[in-house]
């Protein structure tokens, strides 16, 4: 049943950015191709910036980069906009003509329903940016998508890639963490959030985020979501279960296992290292066969494996990089709770 306009909520839609003006020329575009600009709607655009260029048609906001992080910055975009629905948008996506509506139909359909997020895909990119997306990067990828079957689900996960949530709930968990500096930020306030309010998964509302392509880019991206997972592990509303899912998906842990056994086994390393590699290899492969059936994704395919390993090995770079100030802000903490008793 449609929502008169009178009771529909003011809406913002958010653009958070740093050094990406072009970037965000071509978001803000395909937010106008779908008509967003509409009654009741803002556009507004935070930029770290130590040299503003306002932006024509829409409510532009700049801080200084003095790197306080994504959190800093997207708490700052919820205060200064006005609408009581709040949309996230990367400024490195395009949206699909129809994104909007896809996007906004749960929370206008349900005042229960807390967000929604919308598909996260690529395009017109190469083998490794595909096989990125098959592994559900970023936002869920084709991962999420095919797994929604082209139906409205609930989710706990949302990505301010590609999302809205009620003003209401982000103020009433707080907003995003200030823990997270380098990213999951918007992980946590997913987690924070869809634990009091139910959210939906919308495969129809897609953006099409800009792909990195180059295994260094990945490795890179993945060394920072490690640091990253270190940093806001103390602000998980169970935070000690985290800490023991980390431990048992660790590749460190994985290949001092695998070194082990071969050191067992009683013929020489070298006939058994090639096998295990081959069986790890077709198992990912078997496990992500779903893309195949799509022929945009299809030929990245063959190298989820090799993405998969780079973005593991990334990710535990960066928690090792951290873990000694994870520990020190642990003692810490510790330390201040001994003082209060």
């Amino acid at each position: 049943m449609a929502v008169p306009v009178s009771e529909r909520p003011t809406i913002s839609v958010l653009i958070c950015t740093k050094n990406r003006r072009a970037d965000v020329a071509r978001a803000l575009a395909s937010l106008r191709a779908d008509g967003v600009d509409r009654e009741g709607v803002e556009i507004v655009v935070i930029e770290e910036t130590a040299e503003p260029a306002p932006i024509s048609g829409v409510r532009y906001v700049t801080v200084p980069p003095e790197g306080r992080g994504f959190a800093y910055v997207r708490n700052l975009a919820v205060q200064t906009a006005k609408g009581s629905v709040l949309v996230f948008v990367d400024d490195d996506c395009e949206v699909e003509r129809g994104w909007f509506d896809a996007l906004l139909a749960p929370l206008l359909a349900d005042p229960a329903v807390g967000g929604a997020a919308g598909a996260v895909m690529v395009r017109d990119c190469n083998a490794i940016g595909y096989a990125e997306s098959i592994l559900g990067f970023p936002g869920g990828g084709l991962r999420y998508l095919d797994a929604a079957g082209g139906r409205v689900v609930p989710t706990a996960h949302l990505s301010t890639c590609n999302c809205a949530y009620r003003r209401e709930a982000i103020e009433t968990v707080g907003g995003f963490s200030p823990l997270a500096t380098l990213g999951g930020e918007d992980s946590l306030l997913a987690e924070q959030i869809t634990a009091r309010w139910p959210c939906r998964y919308v495969p129809t509302a897609v953006v099409y985020h800009k792909p990195r392509e180059r295994l260094g880019a990945i490795f890179r991206w993945f060394v920072r979501r490690g640091r990253a997972e270190m940093r806001i592990l103390p602000a998980k509303r169970r935070p000690v279960a985290v800490a023991a899912s980390l431990v048992r998906g660790s590749m460190l842990l994985r290949l001092l296992v695998a070194a082990v056994v071969v050191a067992w086994l009683p013929w020489p390393a070298w006939l058994t290292a090639p096998a295990l590699l081959a069986l790890y290899y077709a198992a990912l492969l078997r496990r992500f066969a779903f893309a195949r059936r799509y022929p945009t994704h299809r030929r990245g395919w063959w190298l989820t494996p090799l993405v998969r390993l780079i973005a593991d090995v990334g990710a535990e770079v960066g928690r090792l990089r951290d873990l000694p100030g994870a520990l020190r802000r642990r003692r810490a903490a510790g330390a201040a709770e001994v003082a209060r008793g």
